[in-house]
């Protein structure tokens, strides 16, 4: 899988079983792609789209998501640095190119927020687009991009890079972070 997934950077990139970063004094989101990573054109693209289901349903694939989870869970290391004991409504998918993963996601936000746990709730269909199709009466931070290099993912299996992003509605505020996963390389 690794082979596959280094395809897409200009140098070989090993993904690591390490459970700590190999830099710990490295910030581990940065508003910048990675630049140990170095990924390619079609990668760094996909990475700074605005929309990601629109640039997956761009490529000459069939697009699909599945639901993996929608419901109450524990927050995730990747958006609020996880942790027993502090509960969110969340939405996991897997964004699936020929129906092959190549992408896991979550969306988080606290239980008691109405207008997001509505807008997670829509089942197989992109959360992007309803998002990105409705009138957008939310903003959005810049986003943010990992080198996943040695942070321990239990609900996703080798994915080496992550972009996310939060939006804000009437202060109530949606987390998103995207994980690529190597098969992504095939497609690209």
């Amino acid at each position: 899988a690794a082979r596959r997934f280094a395809g897409l950077f200009r140098q070989p990139f090993l993904p690591t079983q390490m459970t700590f970063r190999m830099n710990p004094s490295a910030p581990l989101w940065q508003t910048r792609l990675p630049a140990t990573l170095r990924p390619s054109e079609k990668l760094a693209g996909l990475l700074q789209s605005p929309s990601l289901t629109a640039a997956l349903r761009a490529l000459p694939c069939e697009f699909s998501v599945r639901l993996l989870h929608l419901g109450p869970a524990d927050g995730s290391l990747l958006l609020d640095g996880g942790g027993p004991g502090k509960s969110y409504f969340c939405r996991d998918v897997e964004l699936c190119l020929n129906g092959e993963p190549v992408v896991w996601a979550r969306s988080q936000c606290l239980p008691s927020s109405g207008y997001w746990r509505q807008m997670l709730d829509c089942g197989n269909r992109p959360l992007g687009e309803r998002l990105f199709a409705e009138s957008a009466d939310w903003q959005r931070s810049p986003l943010e991009f990992s080198a996943l290099e040695g942070v321990p993912l239990p609900s996703v299996q080798n994915a080496q890079l992550a972009r996310r992003s939060f939006f804000q509605r009437q202060n109530e505020t949606l987390g998103l972070v995207e994980c690529f996963l190597p098969a992504l390389a095939g497609y690209l």
